[in-house]
């Protein structure tokens, strides 16, 4: 038997093997990319990676290891496709006068945030060249951020939690959609002037569609009155829903924002048991609080559907309850990707077919599978 220093010698020169091939192959890789760019080919290929796993996996003489040589290459593959993604949609060097477009979020806290990711899958899948940034503003910066992302070369961001109310009196014009839900979470800039427009209206929509979803008849309770509530209860009367109540810690101030609703506290919220849907529009169980729920999972039993608009766990407690009592649930991804594909519509002036905003939501699930950190 050899001795350990006779082993990690050994090691030592497949080691040094491996970066020279790795080497190459990240070469290789960034030609791939190249030509990927120029001719508006997406970064991902799966049909392309399953070949090339099943192709090394059959070269293996000691068939005891397939599983760390599957894992082996899906990492390698992983690494490769990111490669790929900075050469081809996030060069931070660029100079002034490419042609790399600006976008990105402005919110409180977005260390977690899947936006740039779920902008990247659009921008790569439509061959836009851009990056996509977060901005985090205090509460009492809001105005001024504004002031200085209006006067910079950006095309647009986003806006989420608490700015999406806010933000409304600092710009410059809002579209009817967004004053007729009182909120806002897209801004384009143009000519120096900032533009608001409501985009979770039409993902929340297209979310309600891959759930196969028929409002009619149907009566749905709200938990929570901030801007994102506002534009699904927008929707949820533009298309047809029977009855609404809203479930608020702070019952006066929703009546006044939500004058033609039923308002109940939290501690109410267990007599609404003759409604079909639980939708969370709060912040409630978002990471990295994710062992609160918003209501207890007595009450989530008393429907047959629950949505949470929260994608980050990608199952809150909130959403866990309503699985093990046997309901359709749902949480947020398919919304968001729904709004960022209309936001991408509203900032480059273009149309996403429907079929191309199921591509980036498919993406995004594999994506989400693959990075546990989101």
């Amino acid at each position: 038997m050899k001795d350990i220093e006779s082993l990690r010698h050994s090691i030592d020169e497949i080691d040094k093997q491996l970066t020279e091939l790795f080497e190459r192959r990240m070469n290789i890789a960034a030609e791939v990319a190249d030509y990927k760019e120029k001719n508006k080919l997406p970064i991902l290929v799966k049909e392309r990676e399953k070949e090339v796993i099943a192709k090394n996996l059959s070269r293996l003489k000691n068939k005891d290891i397939e599983k760390e040589t599957e894992e082996f290459f899906q990492c390698l593959m992983d690494i490769s496709r990111k490669y790929q993604a900075s050469r081809m949609s996030c060069i931070s060097d660029a100079p002034e006068s490419s042609d790399v477009k600006l976008y990105g979020l402005i919110g409180e806290k977005l260390g977690h945030s899947f936006s740039p990711a779920i902008h990247s899958i659009i921008m790569q899948k439509l061959g836009i060249k851009g990056c996509y940034h977060l901005f985090e503003v205090e509460r009492d910066s809001l105005s001024r951020a504004l002031d200085g992302l209006k006067h910079l070369n950006i095309k647009g961001v986003n806006v989420t939690i608490p700015y999406k109310v806010e933000v409304m009196e600092y710009l410059d014009e809002v579209s009817r959609e967004a004053k007729g839900i009182g909120a806002v979470n897209t801004i384009c800039f143009r000519e120096k002037k900032a533009y608001g427009f409501n985009t979770d209206y039409y993902g929340f929509g297209m979310m309600l569609d891959k759930m196969n979803v028929d409002l009619h008849h149907k009566k749905a309770v709200i938990l929570g009155a901030g801007g994102a509530a506002n534009s699904v209860v927008r929707y949820l009367k533009d298309n047809g829903i029977k009855e609404i109540a809203l479930v608020s810690r702070n019952k006066d101030s929703a009546k006044c924002r939500f004058k033609d609703l039923g308002i109940y506290g939290y501690e109410e919220a267990g007599l609404l048991r003759s409604f079909d849907m639980i939708i969370n529009c709060t912040p409630c169980g978002m990471h990295p609080d994710i062992d609160v729920c918003p209501v207890p999972p007595d009450i989530i039993g008393n429907f047959s559907y629950a949505i949470d608009l929260i994608y980050n766990p990608s199952e809150t407690l909130f959403l866990k309850y309503a699985r093990e009592k046997g309901l359709t649930a749902a949480n947020g991804l398919y919304m968001l990707a729904g709004q960022a594909v209309k936001s991408q519509e509203l900032w480059n002036d273009i149309d996403i077919p429907g079929s191309t905003a199921d591509e980036i939501y498919a993406q995004s699930v594999e994506l989400r599978v693959k990075n546990s950190r989101f």
